[in-house]
């Protein structure tokens, strides 16, 4: 089978290698769609990251699938279901867990995370638990998105946003973009406001449900969305951008009493802001450490028609052309929101 492995900063490579055998309680998928992550991105261009960690490392989180095969104590899907994939494998007996809080667990092994190898390849083993059959109104596009679209509900469902209010969304990638659009879905917001320095991201955020878009490049964000609402700011503001300016904006543009959700990932790892505005304003901050047991509602949400983002995804290439995928989402080119890539 094909595999995509980093070989050098900002350079990837296909190998050919055996297809993995699996254990009683995992499947052998057949992979169909891998999306590009923004996160994915971070260890491609080697900024962040140790080289030497990520050299030889499998890249990808977001995919969906076809079963292929089972181990003998595999119940809930079987050879031929198409799938969707939680990409997170946690370990079920840490104290985060048994609480709950999956998300959280202290042992947590991620897809194309070191250790743990991706999905850009054409066959890959995965625990069967992990494993969700995608209904029938769904393509293997829709298995794509469904996982940063539950990051995206798990992030409005922290949230205190109440019909009739405000909020703004800093970032037009596809974290919020799917904000945006949950927040007129499902939220009931009166009012929300987009900010992007991509036209064509800009352009994606009105066509989702944004009422108000501000190209960031073009005018400052504080200053148009403060003057929109007479100075008062927003409810609730998401950051989706991970960007040192958008982490400052975030604390400017809350009101009073405000709450902000921290979702971006910074590549230097820090998040600058005013401590004295946050706390004069009393802010409360909360950060969205991926999603926790959103994936089948956003899958109904999806299947209803409620959330509908297909048109996020802008590109498709075929494994051969991940080296091309990549740098055209690496540096924003072509209108690049989601690009997907399939292994044919």
């Amino acid at each position: 089978m094909r595999v995509v492995r980093i070989d050098n900063a900002r350079r990837l490579k296909i190998f050919h290698e055996n297809v993995p055998a699996f254990r009683a309680d995992e499947v052998l998928l057949d992979i169909k769609a891998v999306g590009v992550c923004g996160s994915d991105l971070h260890r491609f261009r080697g900024v962040t990251f140790d080289q030497e960690e990520n050299k030889g490392l499998i890249l990808g989180h977001e995919f969906s699938a076809i079963v292929e095969d089972t181990g003998k104590s595999v119940q809930n899907v079987q050879p031929g279901d198409r799938v969707a994939v939680e990409p997170a494998i946690h370990c079920g007996t840490c104290e985060w867990c048994i609480k709950g809080y999956y998300n959280l667990c202290e042992n947590i092994k991620f897809c194309g995370v070191p250790p743990q190898d991706g999905a850009l390849r054409e066959k890959m083993v995965w625990p069967a638990h992990l494993v969700y059959k995608l209904l029938p109104s769904l393509n293997f596009d829709d298995g794509v998105l469904l996982e940063p679209m539950a990051i995206c509900l798990y992030a409005v469902d922290l949230s205190p946003i109440k019909p009739g209010q405000t909020a703004a969304v800093l970032g037009a990638g596809p974290i919020g973009l799917g904000i945006v659009h949950l927040l007129k879905r499902t939220a009931g917001c009166r009012t929300v406001f987009a900010t992007e320095k991509i036209p064509a991201r800009c352009d994606m955020a009105a066509q989702l449900g944004a009422d108000v878009i501000i190209n960031a490049s073009d005018e400052n964000a504080v200053d148009a969305i403060m003057d929109h609402t007479n100075g008062r700011g927003v409810d609730v503001v998401f950051e989706a951008a991970g960007e040192s300016e958008t982490f400052e904006q975030s604390i400017e543009l809350c009101t009073l009493g405000g709450h902000v959700l921290f979702i971006g990932i910074p590549e230097d790892d820090r998040m600058p802001f005013s401590a004295a505005s946050a706390r004069r304003k009393g802010v409360t901050m909360r950060l969205v450490r991926r999603s926790l047991l959103t994936v089948p509602r956003c899958m109904q949400l999806m299947d209803s028609g409620i959330i509908d983002v297909r048109s996020m995804v802008t590109h498709h290439f075929s494994l051969d052309h991940v080296q091309k995928a990549f740098k055209l989402v690496d540096h924003y080119q072509d209108g690049v929101v989601k690009a997907i890539i399939g292994p044919e």
